[in-house]
């Protein structure tokens, strides 16, 4: 997706402020311009597609890429014992796959 699509997605927000929105509360509701970034990054086909595995509930939860109906899952990363955590990271792979964007911690 090209920077031109982004920019019509936000509608004239800036970034920073709704990727720090997005920090300081990952789950729950948004700002109707992060609520449309967050969809738009979420809707991907089933295949290739970024999630996030609960393995305990509660508790720990991976990176996984979707592979298919009835293929096993990619493990991509590390484990997260903070689910806040986890959606940053998720958020920020998936930043950096639709928009080429490089988000820091």
């Amino acid at each position: 997706m090209a920077k031109q699509d982004l920019e019509q997605l936000i509608q004239g927000r800036d970034l920073n402020e709704l990727v720090a929105e997005f920090r300081a509360k990952t789950t729950g509701q948004h700002s109707p311009a992060l609520q449309r970034l967050i969809n738009r990054i979420r809707s991907e086909p089933m295949t290739g597609k970024l999630a996030l595995l609960c393995t305990k509930p509660h508790e720990e939860w991976r990176l996984v890429q979707m592979n298919g109906r009835g293929k096993p899952m990619t493990l991509l990363g590390g484990i997260y014992h903070d689910l806040n955590d986890a959606e940053w990271a998720i958020f920020k792979l998936r930043m950096k796959r639709h928009f080429d964007i490089d988000l820091q911690d």
